[in-house]
Parts: C-alpha cells; sequence; structure tokens
C-alpha cells in the first residue's frame, strides 16, 4: 500500500513538473538561430573616391562596380525578443573593367530578433584591400551595415540589408621628371544580399 501510494505520488509529481516546464519554455527554446556561420555574400556596390593633396586642387570620381561576391565566416547569437549579436570575417572579390581585386572585412552587429523568422541587426566594419594593383597601399578604414535577416530555419537565413565600407590613405603618382604624393579616400556603399548556413 506504501509502495503503491508513493509511486502514484511520484507520478503526480513527475507530470505536474512536465507541465510547469513546458508551460515555462516555450517549443522553440527562445532562440531564432545560434552557431557558427558560414554565407555567400552578394553586395550590389558603387564606389566614390575622393582625393586631395598638396599643389593640386581636390577632385572626386564615382562610379558602380560591375561585379562583388564574397565568402563569409563568423557566429551569431539571437534570442528571441532580446539582444543578441553577430560577427563575420568576409572576403570580397570585386571585379570593375576587366580588373579584380580583394577586401578583407570584419564586422560586428548588435541584433534583435522580433521571433523566430525575423531579426534585425547593426553594427560596424573594419575593412583593407588585400589583393590590389595599388589599392592595398590604402589603410584600412571604419564603415558599417544594417538589415534584416529572415530565418527560415535555424539553419537557414536570409540577409538583405546597406553595407558601406571605408578605405583611405596616401598615395604618389610618378612622372616623367617630378612625382606627386596625395591622399586617397575611397568608400564602396550599397545594398547586400547574403545566404547563411547556420551549424
Amino acid at each position: 500500500m506504501i509502495i503503491s501510494t508513493l509511486t502514484m505520488a511520484l507520478l503526480t509529481s513527475a507530470s505536474f513538473a512536465q507541465n510547469t516546464s513546458t508551460q515555462k519554455i516555450p517549443t522553440d527554446d527562445g532562440i531564432s538561430s545560434k552557431g557558427f556561420r558560414i554565407s555567400y555574400v552578394r553586395p550590389n556596390l558603387s564606389y566614390k573616391i575622393e582625393v586631395s593633396g598638396n599643389g593640386i586642387p581636390s577632385f572626386d570620381f564615382s562610379g558602380k562596380l560591375d561585379e562583388t561576391n564574397g565568402l563569409s565566416f563568423g557566429y551569431a547569437s539571437l534570442p528571441i525578443q532580446a539582444i543578441g549579436w553577430t560577427s563575420n570575417a568576409t572576403l570580397l572579390e570585386i571585379k570593375n573593367e576587366g580588373s579584380s581585386t580583394q577586401i578583407g572585412r570584419l564586422d560586428g552587429n548588435l541584433a534583435y530578433a522580433f521571433n523566430k523568422y525575423v531579426h534585425t541587426k547593426g553594427g560596424l566594419n573594419l575593412s583593407k584591400f588585400v589583393k590590389s594593383d595599388n589599392s592595398d597601399k590604402l589603410s584600412a578604414g571604419v564603415g558599417f551595415q544594417g538589415g534584416l535577416g529572415l530565418q527560415m530555419t535555424k539553419n537557414l537565413g536570409l540577409d538583405v540589408g546597406y553595407t558601406e565600407i571605408r578605405q583611405s590613405g596616401k598615395m604618389t603618382a610618378t612622372g616623367s621628371s617630378v612625382s606627386q604624393d596625395f591622399n586617397v579616400d575611397y568608400k564602396e556603399s550599397g545594398v547586400e544580399f547574403g545566404l547563411t548556413g547556420t551549424f
């Protein structure tokens, strides 16, 4: 009789604990997405180059880059209705007028997931040319980005946003008899799309 009573008490207690736990913990465990990420990014960028120096008038020129593709590795933590974050290291390959250059970019973002499907994020980046005829002489610059993300599952997502990356520095133009130092500010900006896998 005592054993039967104890057994019933344990079963009742376990059932009550299970019901209480189910009420406190959402079925989606409160996370939109979390883990290491690999992303294919496709920015649609325009550029603006500002040139200034001693003895020459300042001028600028701008245009649209032909094609930019990138591969990104990073980490994301996107709790639902709480502050989260993402961070990425990206290598971008830019093709323009028959030439190809590469830019390395590091970014960090604060994020907020409205639900398990939609989140927003924004933050700063640091970028530098790593393969170029002359632009790799420019120093790394600080830019920014922001946008929206759609998590189709915890592992697969889409991102769309605006990005701006910058580099600057001093370069030298050499002629037949003289050389001229000048300052260069290089900005690339535009809409960026991303396909993300989280593991």
